[in-house]
């Protein structure tokens, strides 16, 4: 089954990116010779969204997500709000300013929530604050309260320790974003964040660093009765029951193979996975992105794509 004949799915992309012209962060200004207009300009993304078959979009602003200048922050989300106010198809979220303190970033969240936002986006480490530490639980309060969603972006440039994975060899953008976005997911369910936050629902982005096809190694490594001394860490049936139950993933982040959906659907449960394209960094032209959405399709049933497609995005956003 292909998406391509018209068939009447609706799809819509969790995993986007726009940043308006005029708050286009200088180290983002070289990319666009290579991304095209649609990466700043609303109205020629709009136009890519209909030649690549994309019904609608979350859209988000990863240079700001994670912030350590509020004000900075506040500016580049209400110039992206500017942007998509128009457009009924587009959600916004909301970049969140971790580094600049707690409550000043869920200041910021709650703000954009009642603009008009429909979630928020922050990465998984900022100036080495991360999602289990104490500096984020206001942010995460405003997001189970509200009953909205969170996007959970790797660090950009070091999304690990910049000695241990550098972009020499393109290493951090393929292996260190990745393994950030796992050993988030770690964090969140071994350090109670989900316990503790019962309504809160997070999205991480490129299928949460691939995490199902690490299942085995996860396995052994958690198994209680094989390695002692490990209490504080949960065994390997309580990680998995919170992996399936209460986290989301989008299906960006490896270039529309369909291999890594196969196996994350082997991990989770179809309402679970949010079809993304990380557009405009990953797809570029747009039958690219129409691919992307063809490959869901093609390893899935008709209600599970459905589902994956746009239903699974409408359940949380709307």
């Amino acid at each position: 089954m292909q998406l391509s004949d018209g068939d009447g799915s609706r799809v819509f992309d969790f995993g986007a990116h726009l940043h308006p012209e005029n708050v286009l962060p200088e180290s983002f200004e070289q990319f666009e010779p290579y991304l095209g207009a649609h990466h700043t300009d609303i109205e020629e993304y709009v136009r890519w969204c209909e030649e690549a078959g994309i019904d609608g979009a979350a859209l988000s602003q990863p240079y700001y997500m994670g912030h350590g200048d509020g004000e900075a922050t506040a500016t580049a989300n209400d110039a992206l709000l500017a942007e998509i106010d128009d457009y009924d198809q587009f959600h916004g979220l909301a970049a969140i300013p971790t580094a600049a303190g707690g409550e000043t970033a869920a200041a910021e969240f709650e703000r954009c929530l009642d603009a008009g936002y429909s979630g928020g986006a922050l990465a998984t480490k900022s100036d080495g604050i991360e999602l289990n530490d104490p500096e984020v639980e206001p942010v995460l309060a405003v997001a189970a309260d509200r009953g909205v969603p969170l996007l959970v972006h790797p660090k950009l440039n070091e999304s690990l320790h910049p000695e241990a994975l550098d972009d020499t060899y393109r290493l951090n953008a393929i292996f260190g974003r990745e393994a950030a976005l796992s050993e988030s997911i770690f964090k969140v369910i071994h350090d109670g964040v989900l316990d503790r936050y019962p309504d809160l629902d997070l999205v991480f982005h490129h299928l949460g660093g691939n995490i199902a096809a690490m299942l085995g190694r996860i396995h052994l490594q958690l198994d209680p009765g094989r390695w002692p001394g490990q209490e504080h860490v949960k065994g390997y049936e309580a990680f998995k029951t919170q992996l399936e139950q209460r986290v989301y993933v989008d299906t960006s982040g490896f270039f529309g193979y369909s291999a890594p959906v196969r196996v994350a659907l082997e991990a989770f449960p179809s309402t679970q996975l949010l079809f993304g394209t990380d557009a405009p960094y990953e797809p570029r032209p747009p039958e690219e992105g129409r691919a992307f959405a063809d490959a869901i399709a093609e390893v899935t049933s008709r209600a599970d794509a459905d589902r994956i497609l746009g239903g699974n995005a409408r359940d949380l956003l709307e």
